[in-house]
């Protein structure tokens, strides 16, 4: 798959993200990470938008971990 292509796979799931909660959301950030990774392994550039929002949904998930640890 050409970068390009890649690309628009990552903004097609940007899109769903924006709409997603719980689980699915997970996942399709699992997906957006490793389609951003493909980009980066064919030569491409991670436009800086997707790349924001990746760790934006890491530090998500870093926080919905700790909620289910006790005090």
């Amino acid at each position: 798959m050409e970068v390009k292509e890649l690309i628009e796979r990552a903004r097609g799931i940007e899109k769903s993200i924006s709409d997603a909660t719980g689980d699915l959301r997970f996942e399709l950030h699992d997906q957006l990470h490793r389609t951003l990774e493909l980009i980066k392994l064919n030569g491409g550039k991670v436009p800086t938008g997707l790349h924001r929002l990746d760790l934006d949904l890491v530090d998500e998930a870093v926080e919905a971990s700790f909620d289910n640890v006790p005090v």
